[in-house]
């Protein structure tokens, strides 16, 4: 299932008006999840906002990011999606230099390898049980190491780049992150939405600190369909930036509690 990207526009963009709303939402206590499993918690915060369900692709459209999550959860969550500088790189490099194949992948095609892995700048991830690779900065570029053979230098994201990127996510760098209580009664799942923030002030710096420091990590998501007109292909999912829920209001300068 993809990630699902909440956008608000209009009055609920204004603070006071976004906090009265919430107000009421968070006085009805408990509510049944309108939808099960992890992507519950927001369908059921925008169905009560009245906010018109969008998916990922959606989010360049402008207004105000939303996200939920549930106390406690230490869930990732993508904050934009970023491919290296330099076009073709996925590919050309990783997938042909540093790809592997898995059980499942060599069935759907043995040719075309895979890659998945997850890298920030604290210390070299694993593959095999091996250290495999990192982020460096050098200058205003994060660069790709590999244990091994050191620093991919064609494989980076540029911090300008990495300005337009986040411009174009958050058109007014401004994002609202809920934080709700959750039950189980009957099988069924209940939010009490608790916690409300304004976070401002998005920005590359940000994001170049937090991938450097590890709180932030890029997702390689190199794959091969495995089903429809296209299975046996390969495809990427898209270089994810992702940071983890209890990281999230970090990511911004601002940080204002609306509840």
């Amino acid at each position: 299932m993809a990630e699902r990207r909440i956008k608000i526009s209009g009055d609920l963009t204004s603070d006071d008006k976004f906090k009265k709303k919430m107000e009421e939402i968070r006085d009805k206590e408990f509510i049944e999840s309108h939808r099960t499993g992890d992507t519950g918690v927001g369908k059921t915060l925008e169905d009560e906002l009245g906010i018109e369900e969008n998916s990922i692709s959606a989010s360049d459209i402008g207004g105000v990011e939303l996200k939920a999550s549930r106390i406690g959860a230490n869930k990732k969550v993508t904050l934009l999606t970023k491919s290296p500088s330099k076009r073709g790189v996925n590919n050309r490099i990783l997938r042909a230099r540093y790809g592997y194949q898995t059980d499942e992948s060599r069935k759907i095609n043995e040719d075309i390898k895979v890659l998945h892995t997850s890298v920030n700048g604290k210390d070299f991830n694993s593959l095999n049980g091996e250290p495999f690779m990192k982020l460096t900065q050098k200058g205003d570029r994060i660069y790709l190491e590999h244990a091994e053979d050191g620093i991919l230098e064609d494989i980076y994201w540029q911090k300008d780049q990495l300005e337009r990127a986040c411009k174009k996510k958050y058109p007014e760098g401004k994002m609202y992150h809920v934080q709700a209580t959750s039950k189980i009664e009957s099988g069924k799942e209940y939010f009490h939405y608790i916690k409300a923030y304004s976070l401002e002030n998005f920005s590359a710096e940000k994001l170049i600190e937090g991938l450097v420091a590890g709180d932030l990590e890029i997702d390689i998501r190199l794959g091969v369909y495995a089903s429809g007109n296209k299975k046996g292909k390969p495809h990427d999912n898209g270089t994810a930036i992702r940071v983890s829920y209890n990281k999230l209001n970090d990511c911004f300068d601002t940080r204002t509690p609306l509840l």
